[in-house]
């Protein structure tokens, strides 16, 4: 559980699998099954997806994909203004680079299926 307080997803994980307002043990175990190794890789999307979801709107839109990159890069370990600008830069790249690889209706959104699309070509997800 020690990695559990530097996941930079930590709190959409708890509100993706607790139905409640505190993370029950219930919750735990449901969470320890869809990212174990012997979970189908199609339920371990599904999650994925929802985690990633920030607005909850059932897209991945862009505002999802800066507030990933940003919680990807933040780090106690690099000031505040560097994050800034290395942010903006990384996200403007990173998003159009997602969305031009995945998003195969140029909505400039990725929906369920095409995000289960990418991540089925992705073998690190996968395992």
């Amino acid at each position: 559980m020690s990695l559990w307080k530097v996941n930079p997803f930590r709190d959409r994980i708890c509100r993706v699998f607790s139905h409640t307002n505190v993370f029950s043990f219930e919750d735990v175990l449901g969470m320890a099954s869809v990212f174990s190794e012997q979970a189908c890789p199609s339920l371990k999307i599904e999650y994925a997806f929802r985690i990633y979801d920030f607005n909850e709107n059932g897209f991945i839109d862009e505002e999802d994909l800066q507030r990933i990159i940003l919680r990807l890069f933040n780090s106690d370990d690099v000031s505040e203004d560097l994050l800034t600008d290395l942010t903006s830069h990384v996200c403007a790249l990173g998003c159009g680079t997602v969305l031009n690889e995945s998003d195969l209706d140029n909505d400039n959104v990725l929906s369920f299926s095409e995000f289960e699309h990418a991540m089925a070509k992705s073998p690190d997800f996968m395992k």
